[in-house]
């Protein structure tokens, strides 16, 4: 297979100088000329709130992760929780930016384990979701946990039940994010639930005993990584985000140079969406 530079540096330049021409708020600081005087330079400031009609035109442009989950119960996965991120992990999140990636892989972890009827994880999500969006001062007209908690627990052992409840929970909090001024969190939580999305699945295809059809999941999932390097790219105006953007790169490269993916280019590439997507909850 014919190889090629690094193309999304040109695909999604665009979007550099949008997001540049878009940062003109900035902070003063002093330097010095030539001659000793003082002088102001006024530093560029990221501000995700005038980049928000973008970041929800992308986001709502992107395959769901909830679609992902019912396709690979459909190619006849099985459900193995120690792939998933523990609850007891959701402690070690204490910034915004890794809040807001955890809401996204949680949403993406509980509607997983909807899927495969395990209630009692999906009930255990919902509310670390609630504590999430809470700390990231996101607020709604309901509490969504309060709201569907109950239900929850009810039909637990309903798979279908749980199936459209958990759906309803997560585009609850999709909603309340879009309707935030908080576009930046929308952004981190989809680039989180995409990035967990990936590796579950590259996860899956490496324990499968026939992966065949994962395999060929794993090749239609281009769309979604672009996704993932658009909204990380305007993102790493922000300093806390840069580094996951770096880290990303040789996926991107990877699913922009190879269309198809077999057990070979499995094997090539799901060691590097686990470090990414380990470096996101660590």
């Amino acid at each position: 297979m014919k190889k090629h530079p690094f193309k999304h540096l040109l695909t999604f330049g665009l979007i550099t100088l949008m997001v540049a021409g878009c940062n003109n708020a900035g902070k003063k600081s002093q330097t010095t000329t030539s001659e000793g005087k003082k002088a102001t330079v006024e530093a560029e400031i990221f501000d995700p709130v005038k980049l928000k009609d973008q970041i929800i035109d992308i986001v709502q442009k992107s395959p769901s992760g909830t679609e992902l989950v019912d396709m690979l119960n459909q190619a006849g996965a099985s459900y193995i929780i120690d792939i998933t991120i523990p609850a007891e992990n959701a402690e070690k999140m204490m910034t915004t930016t890794t809040k807001s990636l955890g809401q996204g892989m949680y949403a993406f972890d509980t509607k997983y384990a909807a899927v495969y009827n395990r209630g009692d994880i999906a009930l255990k999500l919902n509310n670390i979701l609630s504590k999430f969006i809470t700390d990231l001062g996101i607020t709604g007209d309901v509490d969504v946990a309060k709201k569907y908690n109950d239900r929850i627990s009810k039909n637990k052992e309903n798979k279908d039940s749980l199936n459209v409840l958990t759906t309803n929970v997560i585009n609850e909090y999709n909603q309340m994010m879009i309707d935030s001024q908080h576009p930046g969190v929308y952004a981190l939580s989809a680039i989180g639930g995409n990035m967990e999305a990936i590796y579950i699945l590259s996860q899956m295809a490496l324990y499968a005993k026939d992966n065949t059809k994962l395999l060929l999941l794993m090749s239609n999932q281009n769309e979604r990584v672009k996704s993932m390097a658009q909204l990380l790219e305007i993102m790493s105006g922000d300093e806390t985000v840069r580094p996951y953007f770096e880290s990303m790169k040789p996926v991107i490269q990877f699913f922009e140079e190879n269309k198809t993916i077999g057990n070979p280019e499995l094997n090539k590439i799901a060691p590097e969406i686990e470090k990414v997507r380990n470096g996101m909850i660590q």
